[in-house]
């Protein structure tokens, strides 16, 4: 004999489908979560990278090893301040010059030149948005030094 089967009979039972559901629900939170991270993850990453390359950039610019061998001549203030606006822009790095300060201990190959730069960039997630403030400087700051105030500098 052969025994009849119903609809019933075939269905999964009630607590099945329920966890099927749960485990779906759990899934797409679990996505979500993962993408907020990554997605705050690779904003800071990438302007801390932009900051790290800017603040290389700057302390390479201080060495000024073209200057101390001959190589390139004696740079103006504005030139400098100039200089570093472009390698800020390199890296998505939007800076005006009143955001750059160029100091100059002395003068001509013997100058000890310090670059510093203060800006901020807003982080925007979903729902929440803040600003990482950043402030790259070639080194230590001379003593003596005296801020640049030439007419290039109020471009």
């Amino acid at each position: 004999m052969i025994a009849a089967t119903t609809l019933k009979d075939k269905a999964p039972p009630a607590g099945i489908s329920r966890r099927c559901v749960m485990k779906k629900i759990k899934i797409t939170l679990g996505l979500a979560a993962f993408y907020l991270l990554f997605s705050a993850g690779w904003q800071i990453g990438a302007c801390e990278v932009a900051n790290i390359e800017l603040k290389d950039d700057l302390q390479d610019m201080a060495s000024q090893l073209g200057m101390r061998i001959g190589f390139s001549d004696i740079a103006s203030d504005g030139d400098l301040r100039d200089t570093v606006l472009r390698k800020a822009a390199q890296y998505g790095i939007t800076l005006s010059p009143d955001q750059v300060t160029v100091l100059r201990d002395g003068y001509g190959k013997n100058s000890i030149l310090y670059f510093e730069a203060e800006y901020s960039v807003p982080i925007n997630l979903p729902g929440y948005s803040f600003a990482m403030y950043f402030n790259p400087s070639s080194g230590r700051r001379p003593k003596n030094a005296t801020v640049a105030t030439d007419a290039s500098a109020s471009k």
